[in-house]
């Protein structure tokens, strides 16, 4: 029998109100997703204006688990959607629109029950920056009306809640090993960017922090898997096994 992917969590970064928290929940829950995630809210949780906002919506406040960064609350996923409107220098892959729908579709075909989707929001009054953006395996974006493109954070929330719920089906599962989390990902990449430090690689201080942002954006596209990470590590220990 097929297993089911789990539902994509819903991660609110610096979130500014508790009343829009409390909407994301109602949003979520119209949709059947009840997995939220926030990351340093602006007003502290638990708060009680997203409780008068949420109606019956409860269970998702009750639930809902704070983190002191991003990094932190996504660690788990093997994959993270950043949702903006905005354009970005950043070389990630965009889904727009319906192509949300293919994202959660893919996933569900997998049958993979260890896929762990986190979706992306901003804050209200900024939305997410480049760092935080550059944390996420792609960017979903919505084709919004160019003259009046701005959604407010529920809006948001309801149009990927429905994107998924519009997509539940059990598909056939694929064979092979699993896609690496983001805490497995980030503790090659610090392994990584030590190794290149201790080499020299980082000519230019001023300049490393993009470097090893344009590196992590790579491996977060390529999505490794848990065999391929392996593989990463063997590399590393192979070409710094002279130092021994």
């Amino acid at each position: 029998m097929s297993k089911r992917a789990r539902p994509p969590v819903v991660i609110l970064v610096e979130p500014q109100m508790g009343e829009n928290i409390g909407m994301c929940a109602r949003a979520m829950l119209n949709f059947g997703l009840s997995e939220l995630r926030l990351v340093s809210p602006r007003d502290g949780w638990p708060n009680a204006a997203a409780i008068a906002t949420a109606a019956d919506a409860d269970a998702v406040l009750e639930g809902a688990r704070v983190f002191p960064d991003l990094r932190s609350a996504i660690a788990d996923c093997t994959a993270v959607y950043a949702t903006t409107a905005r354009s970005r220098a950043l070389e990630l892959p965009v889904w727009e629109g319906d192509e949300i729908r293919d994202v959660f579709s893919e996933s569900e075909s997998a049958g993979d029950d260890s896929r762990r989707l986190g979706v992306l929001f901003g804050a209200e009054a900024s939305g997410l920056t480049n760092e935080q953006v550059a944390l996420a395996t792609g960017v979903f974006t919505f084709a919004t009306n160019p003259q009046f493109p701005s959604l407010n954070l529920a809006q948001a929330v309801l149009l990927v809640a429905s994107y998924w719920s519009s997509c539940q089906v059990v598909g056939n599962p694929r064979e092979g090993s699993p896609v690496a989390p983001h805490a497995a990902v980030y503790a090659w990449l610090d392994r990584l960017f030590f190794d290149l430090e201790e080499r020299g690689f980082f000519l230019s201080q001023e300049q490393r922090p993009a470097m090893e942002q344009q590196l992590q954006v790579l491996l977060s596209r390529a999505a490794v898997t848990d065999r391929e990470l392996k593989i990463l590590h063997g590399v590393l220990t192979a070409l710094t096994a002279d130092r021994k």
